[in-house]
């Protein structure tokens, strides 16, 4: 029968297994978090792109002074966030475009 020491540098080391497990299941949902995020923001400036070629000045005036794509958030820090690498941005990037260009073909 382990000593009561014993047992408590068996909990010990599985309360730090387990903070360690929350810690990358934690990481790993904000990887995909960033990634779907940097794919919407692309979709967003590339829809508006999109809308504005079918209907020129449809973000014009005063309304849309405030959003214009200078304005929107940039996906460097979903990137530093997550730790993304070029590859994962540029793949998020390229989603975005591709649910873009899927829609132009409908």
């Amino acid at each position: 029968m382990p000593t009561p020491n014993e047992i408590r540098e068996q909990i010990a080391t599985l309360e730090k297994q387990l903070r360690e497990a929350e810690e990358a299941e934690r990481k790993a949902a904000l990887v995909g978090d960033a990634k779907r995020a940097t794919a919407l923001l692309t979709l967003m400036r590339e829809s508006q792109k999109e809308i504005e070629r079918l209907f020129p000045g449809t973000f014009s005036g005063e309304k849309w002074e405030a959003i214009t794509p200078q304005a929107w958030p940039r996906d460097t820090s979903f990137k530093r966030a997550a730790d993304l690498s070029e590859t994962e941005i540029q793949n998020a990037r390229d989603a975005g475009k591709d649910a873009v260009a899927k829609l132009k073909t409908k």
